[in-house]
């Protein structure tokens, strides 16, 4: 009789610890990390499962080394498959900088597109051209490999979870001509199951007309709302694609807490459409969790306002 409750108890145990390492592994987190906080404006987010990391854009230099370093410490994510820089605005690239000067990760792959000087030149105000020679170079010493972001790239997690690049062009070759280096943006959609997330980095209105009209695979359940929520951000028709049921913005509390006209459009069509919108200067580091074809939004700052 000891025998077989023996055998009960080892089965039971076995099967709840099989169930915690399933719930572990099997549930994907796309964290909106708070690097708007209190200014300047900024992206970062980490998406990660089944031990696999991958990490887009890390808001300028100190943000990044006061917000998303320790996130990434704190919980263990030490080693990083991919880092992948959207486009080349200091205020997304500036902390990677600093994930790549600390010594405490090991990280794998860098995907970024290289603008020409002039195009750096030209929008002088949103970081240098020296600045990006000196990620390369500094991915180069840590041994990290560094390739072009291509359309169609995939960063597998598990067979039922991926991030792919849906778009991406270089500001000089598109189908709408020279534009600025905002709509340089790769445009990303998480994959989980059912659930897709479009993270979107800072798509301008000119592109993001044309993406309106033109890609047939930007519907989702969250988008990340693109360029901070500046009303130079992609049309209203771009979101209607989407159809998003959530929109998470990475911005200063500033930004929503006073009647900025810079808002004005996002908050106007959120509100209209009935859409629950979070912001990181708000909010806190925003966590998405993906699981069994659900999904849950929690925030750090548990007594903020949700718009």
């Amino acid at each position: 009789m000891n025998h077989i409750k023996n055998l009960l108890f080892l089965l039971i145990f076995t099967l709840l610890l099989q169930g915690c390492f399933e719930s572990k592994t099997n549930k994907l987190t796309w964290v909106a990390i708070n690097v708007s906080n209190p200014e300047p404006q900024g992206d970062a987010h980490v998406i990660s499962k089944n031990g696999k990391t991958v990490i887009i854009d890390g808001g300028e230099y100190n943000q990044g080394k006061n917000n998303l370093l320790p996130y990434l410490k704190k919980h263990n994510l030490l080693e990083i498959d991919s880092v992948i820089i959207t486009h080349p605005h200091y205020d997304h690239y500036g902390g990677i900088g600093a994930l790549f000067e600390d010594g405490n990760f090991t990280i794998h792959n860098l995907f970024m597109n290289m603008p020409t000087k002039k195009q750096m030149k030209k929008e002088y105000w949103g970081g240098t051209y020296e600045n990006l020679v000196y990620l390369k170079e500094l991915a180069k010493k840590r041994n990290i490999k560094v390739s072009p972001i291509v359309q169609g790239d995939i960063f597998q997690f598990d067979k039922k979870s991926y991030l792919k690049v849906l778009y991406v062009f270089d500001g000089i070759n598109t189908p709408i001509g020279k534009t600025d280096i905002n709509d340089m943006s790769a445009i990303t959609m998480i994959y989980d199951g059912n659930n897709k997330f479009l993270l979107t980095g800072d798509l301008n209105k000119r592109l993001g007309t044309w993406l309106a009209k033109n890609a047939k695979d930007l519907k989702a359940d969250i988008l990340k709302v693109p360029h901070h929520s500046a009303e130079s951000l992609a049309p209203n028709s771009f979101f209607d694609a989407v159809s998003a049921k959530q929109f998470i913005v990475p911005a200063p509390a500033k930004f929503w807490n006073v009647d900025w006209d810079r808002t004005k459009r996002v908050k106007e069509y959120a509100q209209e459409h009935n859409i629950s919108t979070y912001i990181t200067g708000v909010n806190g580091n925003i966590t998405v969790t993906s699981f069994n074809n659900k999904y849950s939004i929690t925030i750090e700052r548990k007594d903020s306002k949700v718009y």
